[in-house]
């Protein structure tokens, strides 16, 4: 009886210490979600559950303290406005903070480009002289155009709303001070000076609305990601990395963002500005390309493949408040990363990319390079069939051949010194690294493009042609080439276009927001070299849309193969071929499937058995 009650004591002690704590630390409550409103006024009231405590807030981002503005009323908001609250007890603060962000249309239709306290001129640039002169408005050339501001309305309800919000000065102090410097001022580019590469600020984010209703808000460190994305001449509109970490609030990010049946923890995630072929692109030919779907593209159609991908979401995305374009949300490919897709342990991992600090070299950004450097070695030696047989644990073989179909279908120009990631679970039952598409912007360009004879050693290109060396993988290539780029196949035309598609109805709307932020930065604020126009749906995209239905899609499949029947020339050593007339009906079989594309004949590996009739 004494055991028991000692028992009941110390439940109840604890439950008593819970109480104290979640009393104690509960958070500013806000009478209307964050979200986006269309409407003139906005009134929000603040409450509390703590006893004796007050609510002090701001609204220009930064975080409040037990000096802030002391609540007393209900706000009433005319204008965009970033709600952070604390509850003040004593004179110190006693709770977390609550942030809401309160995006008013009205407010992102008229965003000016002179707001209160952000500064006229951002980072130096670093490969010609001078300083990037800052640039926030919406053009009213669109906004104030009836049917353009319609367009624009319906493209901010397209697409969920991602809100960064953090002091000011987190990303726009001129000041250079590693803990003080804004990381929208010192960019750390992988030329020049480096300053500012590496630092992270504290941040709150908060992902809300879109078809899928999100409703998510959390703090984490931000920094800036990128290589010459980053370099202020060349890019204004940056690309951000999220960090989970303790010392800016939970250590991994634990919500659904790609989807209920996606991966829904993250140590990190990148969000993606779209800087190749993009409006806001320092030279001219790229601007007028731009389609803000190449990348995802390539993505989609690797997981389409039933391969490991990254996942993608497309977001408006505000920081503190102002319109910053259209953005897509990615998995960082990390060791969690790893875990999310193919299971097991964080440590388990090894992750391979090139680092772009000017000399593009090879990095593990997890695990080391000791089974990379060990695939390496092997597939130089892949004509061996001994050592070809070696690389079951080390490279997924099936996998790689799709990877390097996707980039030699798109033509992929800015690859494979860069823009690519492999990883692999270690282990003797391991399948080996596999090869993620990443960055894939510059694809889709030139039909007759041919990337077959590109060969980096130690990279995608020089691996794939020493594999070709073999007998047994250029069989596996050819074959897998003529069934993905037949014209059913899955980078034949039609499944091509199906996915694309898909990508261009997700952010159809949505571009027209793009346009007003960014579409007149070349000709207004920064030409370059060239003076750019003001990029329009209407007059560039669609131009480059129906180019690409109407003479890029279309022939592009075919144009590969004939390629890759060229490049693979004379029939591997150990391999025998057939050639099969083809008749206008199809009455061959091969191993139960019907031979109907006409092809210079059918590899055969020795001792592969192979029904034909």
């Amino acid at each position: 009886m004494q055991k028991k009650m000692r028992v009941l004591r110390m439940l109840a002690a604890v439950l008593l210490i819970w109480w104290a704590m979640a009393v104690s630390w509960a958070q500013p409550k806000f009478s209307k979600p964050h979200g986006l409103y269309d409407v003139g006024t906005l009134t929000v009231t603040l409450s509390s559950d703590g006893e004796g405590t007050e609510i002090r807030y701001t609204t220009d981002g930064s975080e409040p303290t037990s000096q802030s503005q002391l609540y007393k009323q209900a706000l009433r908001l005319t204008k965009t406005t970033i709600l952070r609250a604390v509850e003040v007890k004593d004179g110190e603060v006693a709770s977390e903070v609550s942030t809401a962000s309160y995006i008013l249309m009205k407010s992102v239709l008229s965003q000016p480009n002179n707001p209160e306290g952000y500064p006229k001129e951002w980072g130096d640039y670093t490969q010609m002289q001078g300083t990037a002169k800052a640039d926030y408005e919406m053009d009213p050339e669109m906004t104030e155009n009836a049917a353009l501001r319609q367009h624009i309305i319906e493209g901010m309800r397209q697409l969920p709303i991602l809100s960064i919000v953090s002091d000011k000065d987190h990303f726009f102090s001129h000041e250079n001070d590693p803990e003080r410097g804004g990381i929208y001022i010192f960019t750390g580019p992988p030329v020049g000076d480096a300053t500012g590469h590496g630092w992270t600020r504290p941040a709150s984010i908060e992902l809300m609305g879109g078809p899928q209703q999100h409703d998510l808000s959390v703090t984490c460190g931000i920094r800036l990601h990128g290589g010459h994305g980053r370099l202020a001449e060349k890019n204004p509109k940056h690309s951000f990395r999220l960090v989970f970490k303790k010392e800016y609030g939970p250590a991994t990010l634990k919500y659904p963002i790609f989807g209920e049946d996606e991966p829904a923890q993250f140590d990190q995630l990148v969000l993606r500005c779209h800087f190749g072929n993009s409006w806001q692109h320092w030279m001219e030919g790229n601007r007028e390309k731009a389609q803000y779907s190449r990348d995802v593209w390539a993505r989609r159609m690797q997981r389409k493949l039933g391969r490991t991908s990254v996942n993608a979401l497309y977001v408006h995305l505000f920081l503190n408040g102002m319109y910053w374009g259209l953005y897509n949300i990615a998995e960082r490919v990390d060791n969690q990363f790893g875990k999310n897709h193919l299971g097991g342990k964080k440590s388990d991992y090894d992750v391979v990319k090139v680092e772009e600090d000017g000399g593009n070299h090879l990095e593990a950004s997890e695990g080391d390079l000791e089974a990379w450097n060990l695939m390496v070695e092997t597939a130089n030696k892949a004509s061996d069939p001994s050592c070809y047989q070696q690389l079951d644990s080390l490279l997924d073989i099936d996998a790689m051949i799709d990877y390097m179909l996707i980039n030699q279908y798109g033509g992929n120009t800015d690859w494979d010194h860069h823009n690519w990631y492999a990883i692999r679970r270690k282990g003797t039952d391991s399948p080996g690294f596999q090869f993620l598409c990443w960055d894939t912007e510059i694809i889709f360009e030139n039909p007759g493009e041919n990337i077959l004879n590109l060969k980096n050693k130690g990279y995608p290109s020089g691996l794939f042609h020493n594999l070709m060396k073999n007998g047994d993988f250029a069989w596996r290539y050819l074959q897998r080439a003529r069934e993905l780029l037949a014209d059913d196949g899955m980078l034949g035309p039609r499944q091509v276009v199906e996915v694309w598609d898909s990508l261009y109805h997700t952010i159809s709307s949505a571009l027209y927001a793009e346009s007003a932020r960014w579409g007149d930065y070349r000709r207004d604020v920064h030409p370059y070299t060239t003076r750019g126009k003001l990029y329009t749906v209407e007059e560039h995209y669609m131009k480059e849309r129906n180019r690409l239905l109407n003479n890029y899609f279309p022939i592009r499949s075919n144009r590969v193969l004939s390629d890759i029947e060229r490049f693979v020339g004379d029939i591997p050593s150990g391999m025998a071929a057939i050639t099969i007339p083809i008749a206008d009906t199809p009455y061959y079989n091969l191993n139960g499937q019907p031979v109907t594309r006409p092809t210079k004949g059918i590899y055969i590996k020795d001792g592969r058995k192979v029904v034909i009739h």
